[in-house]
């Protein structure tokens, strides 16, 4: 006799939307509800779980991954969340400018200056840019004003940022993508702006390669996750 398919669907309440296995509402690892707040980001775990087998594999479920983490994790370890994301802005990527050639200097200001001017309209903080091997030392306030964006967000919001950050080695690029400044590609060739010159400078590398289409891939998981959280239906 054949086993009968699981079932998954969706309860929508004033919690959220939360998802459902054969009738019963699903549990994380820690035990909270498996509920998310966007019926669009219900839609895409559902479809997660249903791509899989009896055996389920969360490395092919990065949505649900996410969810999970949300809700384990960032929840209930907000502030040092928080704090992991303001790592990248105090060693921040499109601050720190080569010190030669002068062609790949004029391209790192050419992309990177416009992010560092919206994040100065935007959020009030004024970064500074240098050179040289070590982190360019940023002023306190900027750092202050960055910290109030990031902790202003909600625990979802900021585990996607918080991906996003790790993606792009960049709070000011996480940042983009999050608020519309940037799609996924321009925030991958931003952060990857150095790496790309120089497979242009000097052929192709199947490494480096598969790298890049790695970093990729991770930028459209974190485009995805804030396009549903948003309510857009992402393919």
């Amino acid at each position: 006799m054949t086993a009968q398919a699981d079932v998954f669907s969706i309860l929508a309440d004033r919690g959220g939307f939360g998802i459902l296995k054969n009738g019963i509402l699903l549990k994380t690892p820690r035990r909270n509800s498996l509920t998310v707040p966007s019926s669009a980001l219900a839609h895409a775990v559902v479809h997660e779980f249903t791509q899989q087998g009896d055996k389920k594999d969360l490395r092919a479920m990065p949505l649900t991954q996410m969810a999970l983490t949300t809700l384990d994790v960032t929840t209930e370890s907000f502030t040092e969340c928080v704090e992991d994301i303001m790592r990248y802005g105090k060693a921040e990527l499109v601050c720190q400018r080569a010190t030669d050639p002068a062609a790949l200097i004029e391209e790192q200001n050419k992309v990177w200056q416009p992010y560092l001017d919206w994040c100065a309209a935007a959020f009030g903080a004024n970064l500074c840019t240098g050179s040289g091997i070590l982190p360019v030392a940023q002023d306190p306030k900027a750092l202050a004003a960055l910290r109030l964006v990031v902790a202003a967000q909600d625990p979802f919001l900021l585990t996607g940022l918080k991906e996003a950050c790790h993606t792009f080695g960049s709070l000011v690029l996480g940042l983009a993508l999050l608020k519309g400044k940037a799609s996924a590609a321009e925030a991958f060739e931003a952060a990857e702006l150095d790496a790309l010159w120089q497979l242009k400078q000097w052929g192709d590398d199947e490494a480096a390669q598969k790298r890049l289409a790695a970093v990729r891939k991770d930028a459209d998981l974190c485009a995805s996750w804030f396009a549903l959280l948003q309510g857009a239906a992402v393919p």
